[in-house]
């Protein structure tokens, strides 16, 4: 039991990077690390008291994260002792830096008692905490418009932050509300958070600010970016086009311009191709085109094992190095949508000038594509499953945008329920992928 906690604890760590890595899809995800990390799991919960007593209690007091959650995701599963009421102690009087460890467990159990637990659990917490608990209750999609009606903001940013978020999922008037104190809110990530929930919300008044954001210039949100590449118009790619321009910006710009399916984004990531040649812009650019990522048009670096050995240790050398020197970030307030990453590889300019000359005439300057092919509802159901998980929550995100919030899928929930959760966008209609936000937003 000893060995399914520590092994359970690395599949976990292992788990939580896959969620959002460039060289998984979910497939791979499901049968490998979350499979045997649910394994492991279901080993624990079998143990039953003994083994909670004797390995999984004293976990909650140790310094590994990934062992705290899976200590705590195996006693809400507990079948012979009902252990939430200790797990919510933790939750709610544990040390500060190993809450979060908790919360994790709290957000992907089953148990349909948690959000209710939570809610009753939120009015006695301090600020930082009552923001970590939003959070997890907009990760199990609960509804928490009482909570959020009842909740006295202050200066704690994380605390506006999620509850900006967790509006997404009350009803209307107050999701309208909170979109609104948010985007008028002095603090970038409070503005942020009300961009991504008031566009999914429809909010026009959340897509003019997007529009602001680039004219303004200066350190525009990745949220923005995204959103002016999805349904922006000419006009918007025009300004994408002059921020590509940006260094500062570059990398975001290239990145948001690979969720756009349009030519002309297709074409500037192209011209940002042949002028630099980095494996980001053949990213972005085949994301739109289909461009295989491979040889020819591809080279990846390959390492022998005394130049892999050496990279790993120096990786691990920096990592501990960074996490040293860098204050805790509090995960209430992490970006829901990832940035650009891409794995390593030497691009093929020749190559790839030669295979989009012959290409390029199979694109419509009024179409959107996703890997070369007309985007439809059925491709991005496709995509969903085939496309990296570092992609997957930008497409999630414009199919919450696009269904006006009736298919919302949590990237970093188990795969089988975001499977589930995605079987929403069935009902969506092919051309609502193609307006602009300008036609498809109306509130």
């Amino acid at each position: 039991m000893e060995v399914h906690l520590e092994d359970a604890a690395f599949l976990w760590a292992q788990w939580e990077h896959a969620l959002w890595a460039p060289d998984y899809v979910l497939a791979e995800v499901a049968q490998g690390e979350e499979r045997r990390l649910l394994a492991h799991l279901d080993a624990l919960v079998l143990g039953g008291r003994a083994v909670a007593e004797r390995f999984l209690l004293p976990a909650l007091q140790g310094e590994e994260l990934s062992a705290i959650s899976a200590a705590g995701l195996a006693l809400l599963g507990g079948e012979d002792v009902d252990w939430r009421e200790t797990v919510f102690e933790w939750l709610a009087e544990g040390a500060e830096e190993l809450i979060s460890g908790i919360r994790r467990a709290v957000e992907l159990s089953p148990r349909e008692d948690i959000s209710p637990g939570l809610a009753r659990l939120l009015p006695g917490l301090p600020p930082n905490e009552q923001a970590g608990v939003l959070a997890a209750l907009r990760f199990r999609q609960s509804d928490a418009g009482e909570a959020l009606r009842k909740l006295k903001l202050g200066d704690d940013i994380s605390l506006r932050t999620e509850a900006v978020r967790c509006a997404r999922f009350a009803s209307r008037a107050i999701a309208e509300e909170w979109v609104r104190i948010g985007l008028g809110d002095s603090e970038p990530r409070v503005r942020d958070a009300a961009l991504e929930t008031g566009l999914v919300l429809g909010s026009r008044q959340a897509w003019t600010r997007c529009r602001q954001l680039l004219e303004e210039g200066g350190e525009v949100p990745r949220v923005a970016l995204l959103a002016l590449a999805m349904g922006g118009e000419g006009k918007d790619l025009e300004a994408l086009a002059k921020a590509l321009g940006d260094p500062s910006l570059r990398d975001e710009v290239l990145w948001a311009l690979g969720f756009s399916g349009k030519l002309e984004a297709a074409e500037m990531a192209f011209q940002s191709l042949q002028e630099v040649g980095d494996r980001l812009a053949a990213e972005s650019f085949a994301a739109i085109t289909g461009l295989p990522l491979g040889p020819p048009f591809i080279d990846e670096e390959e390492l022998d094992e005394e130049d892999f050995d050496e990279e790993l240790l120096d990786a691990e050398a920096e990592s501990e190095e960074e996490e040293e020197a860098a204050p805790a970030v509090d995960s209430s307030v992490q970006e829901l949508l990832p940035g650009p990453e891409v794995l390593p590889g030497k691009v093929q300019i020749v190559r790839v000038e030669r295979w989009w000359q012959e290409a390029r005439k199979h694109f419509e300057p009024t179409g959107r594509y996703l890997r070369g092919q007309p985007l439809s509802v059925e491709l991005v159901r496709a995509a969903l499953e085939g496309e990296s998980m570092r992609r997957r929550p930008v497409l999630a995100w414009e199919l919450a945008i696009r269904s006006q919030g009736a298919c919302q899928i949590e990237s970093r929930t188990w795969t089988h329920l975001q499977r589930s959760q995605a079987q929403a966008a069935a009902g969506l209609r092919s051309d609502a992928l193609t307006r602009s936000f300008d036609r498809l937003l109306s509130r």
